[in-house]
């Protein structure tokens, strides 16, 4: 499948640097799969679709402060997205105008300071000399925003670049599809008489690779960090009614555990 295939233009005019005022007020576009008929709705009238016996599964995921900026010894100023945690104080990050940045610096960010250890991948391994990740995200953190909204973070991001339900600090993107419920949606949700289960996917720096394969499936996909419990899989696995997961990052999620053997998903805990 070649890559031009998925090319076309989008205005930039049409492209939401902010959501809208009221969370839960997104247009909802509803594709009839028989029929092929295309609906346009809100996405509070998603309960609608819900039955009884169904199960809607959300990741609880929260998006870490996690876009930070440093000085190079030589005064130079570069962007430090920090994306994965490997042991006590040392974290995978990728460097933006890393042409300024040599192993062994030390970089500062106020009363932060972190030295390059390593190159990996695409990015470099740094660890914390003087204060901590938890310190530098709600002190100096910025939400990392898509780089395609093209504008700075506000205030208010903190909030909405999260789920209502988000939980579980560790990822550098939002599950975008779930951005848009509310409490009141997912407690419409249960009065129809359907189950809300939560699973856990760290969103990982692969959110911002870009393909560069002419055919995308030579493409390779970043790991992610998952977690499901059995409690979670023995209620999919024992459902009636439609299981129904809220973004992509669930549904990789749930492909991930499935077992082609046992015609089921099974928990787990570690890396899709």
């Amino acid at each position: 499948m070649n890559i031009s295939e998925f090319k076309y233009n989008l205005p930039e005019q049409l492209i939401a640097k902010y959501p809208p005022t009221k969370r839960g007020t997104s247009n909802l576009l509803v594709l009839d799969k028989e029929s092929g008929d295309i609906t346009h709705r809100k996405y509070f009238n998603i309960p609608e679709y819900i039955k009884e016996g169904d199960i809607v599964v959300l990741n609880e995921t929260k998006v870490l402060n996690s876009r930070t900026f440093f000085h190079t010894p030589k005064g130079k100023r570069v962007e430090v997205l920090f994306l994965e945690e490997r042991s006590k104080d040392t974290w995978y990050c990728l460097i933006g105008r890393a042409k300024n940045v040599n192993i062994s610096d030390i970089l500062k960010c106020e009363d932060i300071l972190i030295q390059v250890e390593r190159r990996e991948e695409n990015g470099f391994l740094v660890k914390f000399i003087d204060g901590n990740a938890d310190i530098l995200f709600e002190k100096y953190g910025h939400p990392p925003l898509p780089p395609y909204m093209k504008r700075e973070d506000e205030s208010s991001d903190r909030d909405r670049y999260n789920t209502v339900f988000s939980s579980i600090p560790g990822a550098v993107a939002a599950p975008t599809a779930s951005l848009n419920l509310t409490n009141d949606i997912l407690d419409n949700i249960q009065e129809k008489g359907a189950k809300i289960l939560k699973i856990e996917l760290k969103v990982g720096w692969g959110t911002f690779a870009p393909i560069r394969e002419e055919n995308i499936e030579e493409h390779e996909i970043h790991k992610e960090y998952i977690s499901v419990s059995k409690e979670v899989t023995d209620m999919i696995n024992g459902c009636k009614g439609r299981v129904w997961a809220f973004g992509t990052t669930v549904a990789r999620t749930l492909e991930s555990i499935y077992s082609e053997k046992e015609k089921k998903v099974l928990p787990y805990c570690g890396y899709t």
